[in-house]
């Protein structure tokens, strides 16, 4: 993270290291995700509250204040203090702040702004609170959190995609943004949303451009460019020219270059038979 208090950048399933595989049969946390802005609140060296966006280590000045006005906010302060008092511990509180009106993405809509909690962060352990740790602190604090919709331990990609379905299609009835789904074992976290749609995957073989082949006056420029670097190794350089050992490593480095710049493909004759047929006369662009 570019900084401890700012949250990471989650992803969905698919685009995991491993796709998903290193999710099966472990316990994974399916929770709401809620549609607000993601704000984190934390005491500096100096023990001074510190508010935070996802982006700017300075929550703008409009957020803060919509923050500061929910019921929610000095409870979260007291909750940081004391648990550094009395514990010890070193937290910064994750949390969703929900505002007045139509949420962002129109998935909610509330009359009174709110703050719901998602995270913390240990900065001691270097790691997230577990989720019961998550509850237990929201609950002594009385302060919302997000819901666990379904733990579930998949043991194959099938089931796996099959509760996140279940868990997404929960979200639709009670019009919540999407799923984070967290396993707290090997820190992997995820998030499926609604409004993203699910696109077919693309097949491996059809990835990889067919480019034409090179055109021949394109061949004949990187036998010219060929000439042009070895006239300044070699005085005599028509004599060596029928070296292929030397010649043709060399024109086939500049072949490559006019291929990846000009995104061709290999001319389909071979660059040793248009070596050997081509006048020097030609290479030099002197008249034939």
């Amino acid at each position: 993270m570019e900084w401890k208090k700012k949250y990471p950048d989650l992803e969905p399933i698919r685009r995991l290291r491993n796709e998903g595989r290193e999710l099966l049969g472990k316990f994974i946390y399916l929770t709401e995700k809620r549609d607000g802005s993601n704000i984190s609140i934390w005491l500096d060296e100096n023990d001074n509250i510190r508010i935070s966006s996802r982006n700017m280590i300075n929550a703008d000045e409009s957020l803060v204040n919509a923050l500061e006005s929910t019921k929610e906010y000095n409870k979260v302060i007291m909750l940081i203090k004391e648990q550094k008092e009395r514990f010890n511990e070193d937290f910064v509180v994750f949390g969703e702040l929900i505002n007045k009106g139509t949420s962002p993405a129109r998935f909610e809509r509330h009359k009174h702004p709110k703050y719901i909690l998602f995270d913390i962060w240990d900065n001691k352990a270097g790691r997230f609170v577990g989720y019961n740790k998550l509850y237990q602190l929201a609950y002594q604090y009385r302060l919302p959190v997000v819901k666990v919709i379904e733990l579930i331990v998949p043991v194959s990609l099938d089931e796996l995609e099959s509760k996140i379905q279940q868990a997404l299609n929960w979200c639709k009835r009670h019009r919540r943004e999407g799923v984070v789904g967290k396993c707290y074992q090997n820190r992997v976290f995820f998030k499926e949303k609604l409004d993203v749609p699910k696109l077919p995957k693309v097949k491996k073989k059809n990835q990889t451009p067919q480019y034409p082949p090179l055109p021949e006056e394109k061949v004949l420029r990187a036998l010219q460019h060929t000439y042009d670097e070895l006239a300044k190794q070699y005085e005599n350089v028509d004599e060596i020219w029928n070296d292929k050992k030397i010649v043709m490593p060399v024109f086939a480095k500049y072949v490559s270059i006019e291929c990846r710049e000009h995104l061709y493909s290999m001319p389909r004759k071979s660059l040793y038979k248009f070596y050997i047929e081509t006048p020097i006369e030609q290479v030099r662009k002197d008249e034939i």
